[in-house]
């Protein structure tokens, strides 16, 4: 298991966690479920039912609209055996053997999860900062959205009588429950990684040279008197990817990055509907 931060842009970061080799966890049954239900919708996708067509359509331009951050807490997986120190036996654990529980206990809390990051452009606090941020951050806002998920659920159940349509809002609304649930369950792994000091910071100067192989782009957001700096482009997301060794990850640095440029470019139109405004004072104001 191990961390990446990529930043975006000078303020915007994207954090990854993946699993390694010697991370070799069996996928849990929701995560089978998951991905039993990605096999599906990778069919529908390539369907010529109309409904078909339009649901993905629909589908996709929905999920692009979900936080990166929350991408990136969905993500995080099991933690690796040996990495939390594991408790005493109990009383009530008399079936366990105590030999087994004893080898467990050496070889539990041994373990780090490096954190691996472009040393130039991001600080070795800052870094660990990051990965505590988004888990405090995460961890009450998807625990409140995945209660208001489950009450919204039931609420869909009278799409349900339609006939020959199945009901799409409520196959969503399960949806955000799962995906609210695994990225709290993620944001509790990380704050718990950073709270028991069990990140090793790595240095990457393979990505950073990524990083430096084009000139950043400066886009000017409110507030910034140096305006913000594009840190990555869409044109380095595969050789990024390669780096990393994760090429499973350029679909969701291509979202991360989209994310990123639509909210500039909605603090741009709000920053050009403030001075109009002030202009139009000034004007009424003259007269």
């Amino acid at each position: 298991m191990r961390i990446i931060i990529l930043p975006l842009s000078t303020s915007s970061r994207l954090i990854i966690t993946q699993r390694t080799a010697s991370h070799p966890l069996p996928p849990r049954l929701d995560d089978r479920l998951a991905q039993r239900a990605h096999i599906i919708w990778s069919k529908w996708e390539t369907s010529t039912t109309w409904w078909k067509i339009k649901v993905t359509k629909w589908g996709n331009a929905a999920m692009d609209r979900i936080s990166y951050d929350e991408w990136s807490l969905k993500g995080v997986p099991r933690p690796p055996v040996g990495l939390f120190a594991s408790r005493p036996k109990k009383w009530w654990e008399f079936w366990k053997r105590s030999d087994d529980l004893r080898d467990r206990e050496v070889l539990m809390g041994t373990k780090r999860v490096p954190l691996v990051y472009p040393p130039h452009l991001i600080k070795e606090h800052d870094a660990v900062e990051s990965v505590r941020q988004l888990a405090e951050k995460g961890l009450p806002y998807h625990f409140k959205y995945m209660l208001l998920s489950l009450v919204g659920a039931p609420l869909t159940l009278p799409v349900a009588l339609i006939p020959l349509i199945p009901n799409i809002p409520g196959f969503y609304m399960l949806y955000r429950v799962w995906s609210h649930w695994k990225a709290w369950e993620g944001a509790k792994l990380l704050k718990r990684i950073v709270d028991e000091n069990k990140l090793v910071l790595e240095p990457s100067h393979a990505i950073e040279i990524v990083y430096h192989s084009e000139a950043p782009m400066v886009v000017d957001i409110p507030d910034s008197p140096t305006g913000e700096k594009m840190l990555l482009q869409d044109s380095q997301v595969a050789t990024l990817a390669k780096a990393m060794d994760a090429e499973e990850v350029q679909a969701e640095l291509h979202r991360a990055l989209a994310q990123v440029r639509a909210r500039i470019t909605r603090e741009l139109e709000k920053k050009e509907k403030e001075k109009e405004e002030e202009e139009r004072k000034q004007n009424g104001d003259a007269a």
